[in-house]
């Protein structure tokens, strides 16, 4: 039976690995097709949302049946329940990248007012965040904790420097008021897909120790006092 439920759980792990992959490179095929005012690359994000969806509602028939053909119990049930809520935070950074790829779509007649560098770099810094936390999932490791949090306060200060950076075009001519609530709005897509990477770490972090702890509410003690245990 212990054989069993290994072998299912290592298929759960592999399927969201999966997941995982294709939704990471819906985000970076997102603010490529900004960048490079790509509307064809756009369009192919929207439509691999498709796949997403799909492999969601997969996932949960998948662990609903582990869950009520294995009796699992304690950790394991904890494990397993858990895994609803990566999924579903996986699919939520799916809808995001495809947000993100219709705005490309709203703006591909307009020259852009500005290079884009801090939209790009909120994008890899949220991919690094992201497989920080699925890696996490895969080896029940909570080890990058700081790192985690680094990479979040990080996202949400150049969120901030786009909306201010943008307000300032916007407010030096008024053609730029379109694009420029657009870049504003990408900022905070980039932003929640960093709030929804985070929540899959929160997640791991309850399966590994049993506490559930919001990130925002995390001391410098806390995470010292992790580190130390989990070393």
């Amino acid at each position: 039976m212990r054989v069993e439920y290994n072998e299912e759980l290592r298929t759960i792990k592999d399927e969201i690995l999966l997941m995982s992959a294709i939704t990471e490179k819906m985000l970076s095929d997102s603010v490529l097709a900004l960048k490079s005012k790509d509307s064809d690359l756009a369009r192919s994000v929207i439509e691999r949302d498709d796949l997403v969806d799909a492999k969601e509602i997969e996932l949960q028939l998948i662990v609903s049946q582990v869950i009520a053909t294995q009796g699992a119990v304690a950790t394991d049930l904890r494990r397993l329940a858990s895994t609803y809520k990566i999924i579903t935070n996986l699919e939520r950074i799916a809808d995001l990248a495809v947000n993100v790829s219709k705005r490309v779509l709203e703006l591909s007649d307009i020259v852009y007012m500005k290079r884009l560098v801090d939209i790009p770099r909120m994008c890899e810094l949220a991919e690094k965040l992201l497989k920080l936390a699925i890696q996490a999932f895969i080896n029940e490791d909570i080890t990058h904790l700081r790192e985690i949090v680094d990479l979040e306060d990080e996202i949400d200060a150049l969120n901030i420097q786009i909306h201010h950076d943008c307000l300032a075009y916007m407010m030096d001519d008024s053609k730029n008021i379109h694009q420029g609530s657009v870049f504003i709005f990408v900022g905070s897509y980039l932003e929640r897909i960093g709030d929804h990477a985070t929540n899959i770490f929160e997640t791991v972090f309850y399966i590994v120790t049993g506490d559930y702890i919001d990130f925002n509410d995390l001391t410098e003690e806390t995470i010292a006092q992790v580190l130390v245990a989990q070393n």
